[in-house]
């Protein structure tokens, strides 16, 4: 993905909203951005959500995928 396309994707939205980047695919060291994308994610101290749930939000995630 080049810079001017990153714009273009990130300008669809909330200027307040976070960024998070994806679990790597490959075993480089550097990868390529291919996607950005809005996905809800659970924030947790439990990795199993089990006994208290954090929080929730709409974040962006940028992915090599």
């Amino acid at each position: 993905m080049t810079v001017k396309e990153l714009k273009a994707e990130l300008n669809k939205y909330p200027e307040n909203m976070d960024v998070f980047i994806a679990e790597r695919k490959t075993d480089y060291t550097f990868g390529l951005l291919n996607s950005v994308t809005k996905r809800e994610v659970t924030f947790s101290e439990d990795p199993d959500y089990v006994t208290e749930l954090n929080a929730k939000d709409d974040v962006l995630i940028l992915d090599e995928e």
